[in-house]
């Protein structure tokens, strides 16, 4: 028999929480879904502040001009040519088959509520990018885009990596869940058509915004506030009644529905009766209760819940995950994939699959 088809393949990540790009370097052997995925090399790289504003701007709908477009996504490509260099350059001997990049999430719209217009109603979404730096700087060929083909058929575009986690976990989990701006999970089984995704509640789009907002931080490091804090009964139908209001029933969600203005109304709804260390703990306890309800009931057998994304370094989110799910709880990076990794390496796998 032949031997199997081998790929080396960068996939690259930019999330909803617009602090930095990951890139993968992944070793694909065999193709469809006999696939392997081996992860050879990761880097990280932090979002420059300027075009990390710029983005911010154009995710949250401010009124632009086409030019600011054009020159975000130009950044964009630039800021992967410059994460895959610094890849390449700690794998010398490595070589590089073809690049497979996310873009950045502009809008997201699962279902245009405007049902005047039927073709307005299809579902669209817009992952900004330009590729063209990464093809003259490296030579490389670039597939991006992906989203679009999910759309096109039907689907909502998100979550995409059910099937990537499939080819990369299977033999190790029976669930994953992203901890990443927005909680998404994958269910895994052994049958591929019972394998599916949703995303289940704001993560990283919730707490970071609330850390922003209370302590002038951007993210809440190593859960520490969020440790302080206790739960505040008046604090969860509050901060439920905000997300359901915006969210409630979409199996699909992105950063333009966790607006600045969002974030005031919650504020102003929370009042100052309570310590911005107990709202955060109440922030962090609800989404790990939203994670935990997602799965198998008390009594019934523990299952393998992996870990990934972002939010696996908020250490008091990860501990009352523990706490409150029927599942063992492990995370990506004991099984060899760095959690903050997962993601670009998903993408490598959905480009291999392309």
């Amino acid at each position: 028999m032949p031997e199997p088809r081998t790929r080396i393949v960068a996939g690259c990540m930019t999330g909803t929480s617009l602090d930095g790009l990951d890139v993968a370097l992944v070793k694909i052997v065999d193709t469809g879904l006999d696939m392997k995925a081996e992860l050879l090399g990761h880097h990280a790289l932090a979002m420059p502040d300027d075009l990390r504003t710029m983005l911010t701007s154009l995710a949250s709908g401010q009124a632009n001009v086409p030019i600011v477009y054009l020159r975000a996504a130009r950044a964009l490509g630039e800021l992967h040519a410059d994460g895959l260099e610094q890849l390449f350059s700690k794998q010398p001997d490595a070589t590089c088959d073809f690049v497979t990049a996310h873009g950045q999430t502009i809008w997201h719209a699962p279902r245009d509520p405007d049902k005047n217009n039927a073709a307005q109603t299809e579902p669209k979404s817009w992952q900004l990018f330009d590729p063209w730096p990464i093809v003259r700087r490296l030579n490389v060929p670039v597939c991006y885009d992906l989203r679009q083909a999910d759309l096109i058929a039907g689907g909502e575009g998100a979550p995409l990596t059910p099937v990537s986690d499939w080819v990369m976990y299977r033999d190790h989990a029976d669930a994953v869940a992203n901890l990443g701006g927005v909680l998404n999970v994958t269910d895994l089984s052994p049958d591929l058509s019972q394998v599916g995704g949703r995303d289940v509640y704001p993560c990283n789009l919730l707490l970071d915004g609330l850390c922003k907002q209370y302590f002038g931080k951007p993210y809440d490091v190593d859960g520490v506030f969020a440790g302080r804090g206790r739960l505040s009964p008046p604090c969860i139908h509050v901060i439920e009644d905000a997300v359901q209001a915006v969210c409630g029933g979409k199996r699909s969600l992105g950063r333009e529905q966790f607006s600045d203005a969002w974030f005031d109304g919650l504020i102003a709804a929370i009042g100052d009766a309570h310590r911005p260390e107990d709202v955060l703990h109440t922030a962090v306890r609800l989404t790990a209760v939203k994670l935990g309800g997602t799965f198998r009931e008390a009594g019934q057998p523990k299952q393998r819940l992996v870990l990934a994304g972002g939010g696996v370094k908020n250490r008091t989110l990860v501990k009352l995950i523990e706490e409150l799910s029927f599942y063992a709880v492990q995370c990506s990076d004991d099984l060899g994939i760095p959690s903050e990794a997962r993601e670009a390496m998903g993408f490598a796998v959905l480009g291999a699959l392309s």
